[in-house]
Parts: structure tokens; C-alpha cells; sequence
């Protein structure tokens, strides 16, 4: 990491891909303003200060440390034990763990109300610590489909993510399942191929919901996004089936 000019911070990434590296700037926020046009070498920061707040990196490990020579250091933030075995095997031709796995560079910079980090993590990207003291685990910088950071593994102690594929699925399945009765009620037709009809469009829906809640995202571009898309594209189709279906055609006799 060096200075980016401008109050930003430019960011250098590796990449075996031939637009996936260079230097990029990252503004306070975490943001990644695009590529940086000027960068002053100053050479790889192991540790820095904003004031009287100064962190360090500790050589060959997964951590931050903060103080001060005279005060001491405390570590600020770390990935240790099983958390950062399972982070190694996560990254495919890791090589020297020490050097292509630990915090190789921090800058500290003051912005209105505290202070901002970040640190520079080798293979799992960038680290930033939030002006209200939270840090987060950016991942590395990427273009493409637009600016964006390409989320870092998830660590072995943190708990798996709240999957709402089921939830709602059933939500798309209710919501059918009432337009058809419904329509049924407004037209007064009760008849048993209507069910079914409403019964296969609300099933039928709900399952394909439940897939396009397991599409993954691509670039800058977050999996919710695509499933908003695809899982109201599967409404509206469904709604169009019962509208043109349900009470529809002659009435069976009783």
C-alpha cells in the first residue's frame, strides 16, 4: 500500500489475470474510487501513525498491533490457530505462508471523529478498520463489472450465513396461493382443475424461488440482486398463469 494522492490510499494487486492487477485507490470509507493515475513510493509500511495513535504489523502473521514503543503494543487484531489453518487451505498454490499470508503494510489516517486503517493481508486482502472501531476483512480489489472487493473466505469461527432461500420460497408460495383463491372467489368458480392450477403455480413457484436464491453473485454485482430479478420474473409469470387459467372456460357441472 502507498500513498494514493488526494487523501486515498493506492492499493497494488497481484494478478495472474491480465486486468486484474495494478494499483488501485481506496477512499476512507472502504470504497474503491478506480485505478490510481499517481502513486508515491514510499516504500511497505510495517507500521503508522495518525497522531498519537500509531499500529504495526507483526512480520509473518495474520496481525495488527497497536500502542507504541513506550506505552507497548497490544494486538488490535488477529487470525490465529484453526481459523488461520483453515484460511491457508482455502487459498489454492499458497506457497510460504509467512509471506504470501500475513499483514505486510498498514496506513493510519485521521478522518473526522477518530481514525481509519488499513492493512495490507497478502492473499486474503485488504483489512480495514472503520472510524468506529470495527475492522473488516475486505478481500481484494477488483475491476471489471465495476469496482469492487472480492470477498475473502469465511473464517472457521464465524457462523455460517443466514440462508432465506426456504423462507422465501414459502413467502412466494403464500403469495400465489392467495392470488389464485382470490381469483377463484371473484369469479365464483371453485372448480378442481382451478386448485390444482393454483395449487402447481404457487409449488412450482416457491421451488423456483428457492433456485434463484442459489445463483451466485458475479463482480460487483451481489447474488440478492440476481435473485430480486429472476424471483419477480417468476411472479409475474406465475400471476399471468392464474390470471389467464383460474375460472377460465366452462364451469364443470355439479
Amino acid at each position: 500500500m502507498q500513498n494514493g494522492g488526494r487523501d486515498l490510499v493506492a492499493v497494488h494487486v497481484e494478478s495472474s489475470w491480465a486486468a486484474g492487477g495494478g494499483w488501485l485507490n481506496v477512499d476512507h470509507d472502504g470504497s474503491i474510487e478506480g485505478t490510481a493515475e499517481r502513486v508515491f513510493l514510499v516504500g511497505s509500511q510495517p507500521s503508522d501513525c495518525a497522531g498519537q495513535v500509531c499500529y504495526r504489523v507483526a512480520p509473518g502473521l495474520l496481525r495488527v498491533e497497536s500502542g507504541g514503543d513506550a506505552t507497548g503494543w497490544t494486538t488490535a487484531w488477529e487470525i490465529t490457530g484453526t481459523d488461520y489453518e483453515q484460511l491457508a487451505a482455502e487459498y489454492p498454490a499458497l506457497g510460504d505462508r509467512a509471506e504470501h499470508l500475513s499483514s505486510r503494510s498498514v496506513v493510519v489516517r485521521e478522518v473526522a471523529g477518530g481514525h481509519v486503517v488499513f492493512v495490507a493481508n497478502g492473499r486474503d486482502g485488504l483489512l480495514y478498520r472503520s472510524v468506529d472501531g470495527v475492522w473488516h476483512r475486505l478481500g481484494i480489489p477488483m475491476g471489471g463489472e465495476g469496482w469492487h472487493f472480492e470477498e475473502p473466505p469465511r473464517l472457521a469461527s464465524e457462523p455460517p450465513p443466514a440462508d432465506p432461500s426456504w423462507i422465501v420460497a414459502l413467502l412466494v408460495a403464500a403469495m400465489l396461493g392467495v392470488a389464485g383463491l382470490l381469483m377463484m372467489a371473484v369469479r365464483r368458480m371453485w372448480r378442481g382443475r382451478d386448485v390444482r392450477l393454483t395449487a402447481g403455480a404457487a409449488v412450482g413457484g416457491g421451488l423456483l424461488s428457492y433456485g434463484a436464491c442459489q445463483v451466485p453473485g458475479a463482480g460487483m454485482f451481489p447474488s440478492a440482486m440476481y435473485a430480486t430479478m429472476l424471483i419477480t420474473m417468476i411472479v409475474i409469470a406465475a400471476l399471468v398463469v392464474l390470471l389467464l387459467g383460474v375460472g377460465k372456460g366452462v364451469p364443470l357441472r355439479r
